[in-house]
């Protein structure tokens, strides 16, 4: 058996998902969790959804003998909800970024063609094709530009100390 066995999870979380705010009746729960295997296979699953912010932090506990459930406590937490939703729920729509695309942004694009390899006549159709490109094109090719520099981690962590004195 899996140590963590994902339909286990996501069945706990699913119930926990029917009944929130509240928790589980402790049969239930007893039921759910005992799926797992042996007390130890419980905790660490429980550990593990609580490490992932998708169970209330008090749904277990530690005493000198070791850790126990907390079944009353044993709650969704609001990014397990989203998670179960599976829409990103809440969370998508409070975490949007905004980026706005100011002229320099795109006189920094042209100096970038201008200061390439290309031909003069390559560079000439590429900055007339950029001045040309609707905004939402525009904002995707920096989303996309972006994404491209993300992918080289260290370049662009070099580059970002390269801009804080030592």
């Amino acid at each position: 058996m899996d140590k963590f066995p994902r339909e286990i999870q996501n069945e706990l979380l699913t119930s926990l998902y029917d009944v929130f705010p509240y928790s589980l009746e402790e049969e239930k729960c007893m039921f759910i969790l005992n799926k797992f295997g042996d007390d130890n296979n419980i905790i660490a699953n429980l550990k593990y959804l609580i490490d992932h912010r998708l169970i209330s932090e008090n749904s277990i506990y530690q005493t000198s003998d070791g850790y126990h459930v907390n079944d009353s406590a044993l709650i969704i937490t609001t990014k397990g909800i989203d998670f179960i939703r599976d829409d990103g729920g809440l969370s998508s729509i409070l975490n949007v970024t905004t980026i706005k695309i100011h002229n320099e942004t795109l006189e920094k694009l042209e100096d970038i063609i201008k200061q390439s390899s290309l031909t003069e006549t390559e560079k000439k159709t590429y900055l007339g094709k950029l001045k040309e490109l609707p905004v939402d094109a525009t904002k995707h090719l920096v989303l996309k530009l972006l994404d491209l520099g993300l992918s080289r981690t260290p370049d662009v962590i070099q580059l970002i100390s390269s801009c804080f004195p030592s």
